[in-house]
């Protein structure tokens, strides 16, 4: 369950899910195909979703093919993926553990790398240190002071 601080919701959107969650997934050029990818990114949606209750429309997932040659281990060329992710800061120790569990599971079954060719890393995100749209995000808690300050520039781009 997730205990983290209460949402701030602008027009019944919580916005501090807006800028992120960025899950980058890195693995050896032909590993995957177009199909391949739209399941790992349905499957990081639904977990990352199901373990922290923000729709499906928040959720961020690139993929970057690396040419042979082009990632090493201990100084040696290797075919390992990484998956990365980006995510508000403040979530739970369970619920990142949740999140780091599942996405292992889920990749090494769509993509037949085992766990000692996969890297997985969750980067906490404190939303100061976050832009969008030319504006720095608030400190927790300042967030509405934020929105009335910036409304009219958040208009301008069509950010609610």
């Amino acid at each position: 369950m997730n205990t983290g601080p209460a949402a701030l919701t602008v027009r019944d959107v919580d916005v501090r899910e807006k800028i992120v969650p960025i899950y980058q997934c890195i693995s050896p050029e032909g590993l995957l195909d177009q199909s391949a990818r739209g399941k790992l990114a349905e499957e990081i949606t639904r977990i990352h979703c199901d373990a922290t209750g923000v729709p499906p429309s928040f959720v961020n997932v690139m993929f970057i093919d690396v040419p042979d040659g082009r990632y090493f281990v201990a100084g040696k060329p290797s075919r390992h993926s990484v998956l990365s992710g980006a995510i508000r800061v403040g979530r739970d120790l369970a619920t990142r553990q949740r999140i780091l569990r599942e996405l292992s599971q889920m990749w090494t079954r769509l993509t037949g790398q085992t766990e000692g060719e996969l890297l997985i890393s969750l980067w906490e995100n404190p939303a100061e240190n976050v832009m969008e749209a030319g504006l720095i995000f608030p400190g927790l808690g300042q967030e509405q002071q934020w929105f009335e300050q910036n409304r009219a520039r958040l208009t301008e781009l069509g950010i609610p």
